[in-house]
C-alpha cells in the first residue's frame, strides 16, 4: 500500500481511538470506520492490536514533527517548555476517552512503545530545555535537570493511572494543566517568570 494512504488510515484510526477509546471498539467496527472490509483490514493490519501499535507509532512521529515546528518559532527555553506543555494539554483535550489503562492491561506492546517514547524522547527533551533554561537564568540554578524531567514524566504516568484519576470521572487535560501550571512556575526565576507570564494563561 502507498505510504500516504497508510498514513491516512493510521491518522483516522488514531482519531477513532481518541474519540471512543481503545477498549470499546471492535475490529469489525474499526474496519467499517476506516472504509475497509474485514478481509482487507486483516490483510493490512492483521489485528486491532497491530493497528493500535502502528497508530501509536504514527502519533509519536506526528508529535515530534509538531514539536519541531513549535520550537522553530520560539526564542527561549522557558517558552519552549511551556509550548510543549500547552501542546500536551491540547492533545489530552482532543482525546477525552483515550483509556490508557486498557492499553496497559490489554495491549502491552503499545503501552511499552508509549513508555519508550516518554523515556527515550520526552525525558531527554525536557532535560535539555531545563538545562538550557538554567544556563540562561530562566530556571533556578539549584535544579537537577534530569531529576526534574523524571519527576514530570512520573506526574504524567500518575495522571493516566486510573486508580488515582478514573478517566470516566476525570478531565485529564484539566488535571494535567493544574499539575504543570503550578509546577513550572516553581522552577522559574524572576526573569523566567517575566518571560513566561503571558504564556501561562494559554495553557
Amino acid at each position: 500500500m502507498e505510504e500516504i494512504l497508510l498514513h491516512q488510515l493510521l491518522d483516522r484510526a488514531n482519531d477513532i481511538f481518541c474519540q471512543v477509546g481503545v477498549g470499546l471498539i471492535h475490529e469489525e467496527q474499526l474496519a467499517a470506520a476506516l472504509d475497509l472490509t474485514p478481509t482487507v483490514f486483516r490483510e493490512l493490519f492483521g489485528s486491532k492490536s497491530n493497528l493500535l501499535y502502528q497508530a501509536t507509532q504514527r502519533s509519536m512521529q506526528r508529535q515530534r514533527a509538531e514539536h519541531d515546528q513549535l520550537f522553530a518559532n520560539l526564542a527561549t527555553p522557558v517558552e519552549c517548555l511551556l509550548a510543549l506543555l500547552h501542546h500536551s494539554v491540547q492533545e489530552l483535550r482532543r482525546s477525552p476517552h483515550y483509556d490508557y489503562h486498557v492499553m496497559r492491561e490489554h495491549y502491552p506492546d503499545s503501552w511499552e512503545l508509549l513508555q519508550q517514547h516518554l523515556y527515550e524522547y520526552s525525558s531527554p527533551l525536557l532535560t535539555r530545555l531545563i538545562q538550557a533554561g538554567i544556563q540562561e537564568g530562566q530556571f533556578r540554578a539549584d535544579l537537577d535537570a534530569p531529576l526534574i524531567a523524571h519527576i514530570m514524566l512520573a506526574q504524567f504516568n500518575l495522571l493516566i493511572d486510573e486508580k488515582f484519576f478514573p478517566p470516566d470521572h476525570t478531565n485529564q487535560a484539566e488535571v494535567y494543566r493544574n499539575i504543570y501550571h503550578h509546577y513550572v512556575r516553581g522552577l522559574c526565576t524572576d526573569s523566567g517568570l517575566r518571560l513566561a507570564s503571558p504564556l501561562f494563561g494559554r495553557i
